[in-house]
């Protein structure tokens, strides 16, 4: 068998070879073969979801296996009776599919849920998810090695929920829930740069992709994982971080209604009435709150610190590390940082690089004990 596989490198398979050699043979020379000839992966990516109609354009055609065939359309709208009980699959020929506006490279896919409604999912290239993710994340004029860090954390992130998915129909979600992906409209020249110059590239820990979580900043020192998530893994473990010195707005005090607490805690399945005091319930040995001790009707109701942040919106409460106080109905948060906590510091990869290290000495330090793997 003769067969040709990249830059006219050709590999011959006589009959009578011992097995053992030939996949030797095989693995030795796909090693050594270019980049650009060894084949990526696809992720696939719960672009919108509980959807009631869904409207594809093309500036070209769409097209796609179950459609008639020539399909000249331009422009097809989905309700969730015209998908039907089998997935449609549908790409623009040659250009971009734009999905209620929105352009997305590869497929795009359509299935009805059991309440009725349509989920929608992007199926492309790794890499080329990448490029609409980086510039969603951090902003695309910062420092070009941060840049580097934020698409190697973002690819390990996402493959590491890709071999996580069991038998989701999706791997990642394009929110911050994962990770933001805007599509084509999410990409930007640095950014994309940056995904291509690092390349395939992950962070393993004993040769298996790790979960490289990321933030926007820390407050001056990551958290454990094992603090807030039960995570107890090496390479998500605390380290000090100066990215007070630069960060914009890196103080911030928050002030809500006790009595929009207390909506909150009763839609997380607390039962209580009014609030008669909050007080923080234990803290992390980083500073970051674990729990607030909630007062209501003589109970004293501990809620996670993270649970509580989320619960209340990231916006309303940017990140655990604050000190709490009670003023005229209101909790008073006086905090800084924003975001989890752990993994990669954004601010902090901008202030490493602004002193020259590079995008591996800055992974290397967010991620104690992680390293990079083609």
């Amino acid at each position: 068998m003769d067969a040709q596989l990249c830059n006219g490198i050709h590999i011959f398979m006589p009959g009578d070879f011992i097995i053992k050699r030939t996949l030797s043979f095989i693995f030795t020379l796909i090693a050594f073969l270019p980049l650009q000839c060894i084949a990526s992966e696809n992720i696939r990516v719960a672009i919108l979801d509980d959807q009631k109609t869904v409207t594809l354009t093309s500036a070209t055609t769409l097209a796609g296996p179950g459609l008639q065939s020539p399909r000249s359309e331009k422009k097809m709208v989905f309700s969730p009776a015209a998908v039907g009980n089998r997935p449609v699959r549908i790409r623009s020929v040659g250009e971009l599919t734009r999905v209620n506006g929105k352009g997305y490279r590869g497929w795009v896919e359509l299935r009805k849920k059991r309440n009725g409604r349509i989920l929608v999912i992007n199926e492309l290239d790794i890499e080329d998810y990448l490029k609409g993710v980086i510039a969603s994340e951090i902003p695309n004029d910062w420092e070009f090695e941060a840049l580097k860090a934020q698409a190697v954390a973002a690819r390990s992130y996402a493959l590491y929920q890709k071999r996580s998915a069991g038998n989701r129909s999706w791997h990642i979600l394009a929110t911050v829930s994962s990770q933001v992906y805007n599509g084509s409209s999410g990409e930007r020249s640095n950014a994309v740069r940056a995904v291509q110059e690092t390349k395939g590239t992950v962070l393993v820990y004993q040769e298996k992709i790790i979960p490289a979580f990321f933030h926007s900043n820390c407050g001056g020192h990551t958290e454990n994982a094992a603090e807030l998530w039960g995570i107890d893994a090496p390479y998500l473990k605390g380290v000090d971080c100066e990215c007070q010195g630069i960060v914009a707005n890196g103080s911030w005090e928050k002030r809500v209604a006790l009595s929009t607490v207390a909506q909150v805690m009763r839609r997380l399945g607390y039962r209580l009435s009014g609030i008669s005091d909050m007080a923080i319930g234990g803290i992390t040995p980083a500073g970051r709150v674990k729990e607030v001790a909630v007062r209501s009707a003589g109970r004293t109701t501990l809620v996670s610190g993270e649970t509580l942040r989320a619960a209340l919106g990231n916006t309303v409460n940017p990140s655990v590390f604050f000190e709490l106080e009670l003023s005229e109905g209101e909790a008073v948060f006086s905090g800084r940082g924003n975001g989890h906590g752990v993994g990669l510091c954004q601010w902090g990869a901008k202030e490493m690089a602004q002193r020259g290290y590079d995008y591996k000495a800055i992974l290397s330090h967010y991620y104690p004990g992680a390293v990079l793997r083609k």
